[in-house]
């Protein structure tokens, strides 16, 4: 920035340092990257080709049981893991691809691998001896039923 003299002639301002402004530099360029990433994962596609992404998954009251569902297309039923326990419920997929192709005068091989895991803290217990999963047209459901509550007693007790 300059500035004008008394005399009409041009000053500079000294330099301020300032010892964060390469840590604000940084923070920015941070938010960039970080935001340009989240951005395409909206989009879904870009992260699903990295071999990634966070299924669609709901979790719904149906009164005496809980039900999750959850989007894994292109797995297969043996490649996914249910655990349940007390209140939580884990889910876990993973797939391995392997490709080979051999012609005349070259050879390649590729590999993918996509995996998922997740653990969904449930409103309430659930029986673990008491759930079914079901796997069809890529879409997980789990049905799980509620541990019943005992009833709650009420008793006065007699101060000595």
């Amino acid at each position: 920035m300059l500035l004008k003299s008394k005399g009409g002639e041009n000053m500079a301002l000294p330099a301020v340092y300032d010892p964060f402004d390469e840590m604000k530099r940084l923070q920015r360029e941070m938010d960039e990257m970080f935001s340009s990433f989240f951005e395409r994962g909206r989009r879904g596609r870009e992260l699903m080709e990295w071999g990634f992404r966070a299924p669609l998954s709901d979790i719904e009251d149906r009164g005496d049981s809980l039900e999750l569902t959850a989007e894994l297309p292109g797995m297969k039923k043996d490649d996914i893991k249910v655990e349940v326990s007390g209140d939580t419920v884990s889910v876990s997929a993973e797939r391995k691809d392997a490709k080979e192709e051999k012609e005349k005068d070259y050879y390649y091989c590729e590999r993918a691998y996509s995996g998922y895991r997740r653990v969904f803290g449930l409103p309430e217990a659930v029986d673990p001896e008491q759930v079914d999963a079901e796997y069809k047209d890529g879409v997980l459901k789990v049905k799980m039923k509620k541990v019943k509550k005992p009833e709650e007693k009420k008793k006065e007790v007699e101060i000595k």
